[in-house]
């Protein structure tokens, strides 16, 4: 795939609607009006087993109502015939047994509880790599104040190449000395190449606190599309409901009123440390 070096896009937050974030990863049905039922899975290129979670809906904002689903029937298949009839490892948890994700094959899953067929599919997409990351330390007045004092501000820039020939969509996570941070910088980003198609990108996670020395770690996920939308309207769902809004359910790629999604995405992750 030819990949064209074009001048660098630093991509920011505030100024486009595709690139999104949230502060937590949440897989809860937020419109609780209906119990219903909600599976969440994914493939990728790695070696397995891959977990699919089975479980009721309930409300995000009390916890009631989120029961684990036992005794479902779950198979994954690709569009090349190979299937792989999941176990149930413990209460709604299924894993795969000898099923392995490949890139630029689609994927889907059946379902069926309680009698009803509930099925997904979603494009795994290829390998997409880090270049290199970079950091900058915000300035004290250029941005929210740590709230350790202890530790300083910095923007983390994941530097990388966007195929020209595709649409690309991406999600970011970080991790700071092997851990998920809590609050600033906790959570996703997506992102899709609408705008940087075919560019060196040089992609900006705003404002993570972390302490000189401190060893950061980026997670690039190239993901489908229906992945993507998932992800994209979860956040506007959380972000309408916590503001007094109507809350609603994000968009997903399974039938028959079920909630969640199946999704496929290929991981490149990169480190650095801080140096000061």
């Amino acid at each position: 795939m030819k990949i064209f070096q074009k001048h660098i896009f630093t991509l920011t937050l505030l100024s486009t609607i595709l690139l999104i974030s949230c502060e937590k990863v949440v897989h809860l049905d937020l419109n609780s009006a209906d119990t219903r039922i909600v599976i969440e899975g994914n493939i990728t290129p790695e070696q397995g087993p891959y977990e699919v979670m089975i479980t009721t809906s309930g409300d995000y904002y009390n916890a009631e109502g989120i029961m684990p689903i036992s005794g479902a029937d779950v198979i994954m298949y690709d569009d090349f015939g190979n299937s792989d009839t999941l176990m149930e490892e413990s209460d709604g948890i299924y894993l795969t047994n000898s099923l392995i994700g490949q890139s630029e094959r689609t994927y889907a899953i059946d379902v069926v509880y309680n009698s009803t067929r509930y099925s997904g599919s979603d494009y795994l997409p290829n390998k997409i790599y880090i270049d290199s990351l970079s950091y900058q330390e915000v300035p004290k007045n250029g941005g929210p104040p740590p709230e350790n004092p202890e530790k300083k501000v910095y923007n983390i820039y994941c530097n990388f190449n966007d195929p020209e020939d595709t649409e690309d969509y991406y999600r970011f996570t970080i991790d700071i000395n092997g851990e998920e941070p809590e609050g600033r910088g906790s959570g996703y980003n997506i992102a899709s190449d609408q705008l940087f198609n075919g560019q060196h990108v040089k992609y900006v996670l705003w404002y993570i606190e972390a302490a000189p020395q401190d060893t950061i770690t980026i997670k690039m996920d190239a993901i489908g599309f229906n992945t993507y939308e998932y992800y994209r309207t979860l956040n506007d769902a959380l972000n309408s409901g916590g503001m007094g809004g109507t809350p609603y359910n994000p968009i997903t790629n399974l039938n028959n009123d079920a909630l969640g999604y199946f999704g496929a995405y290929a991981r490149d992750t990169a480190s650095l440390i801080l140096e000061k």
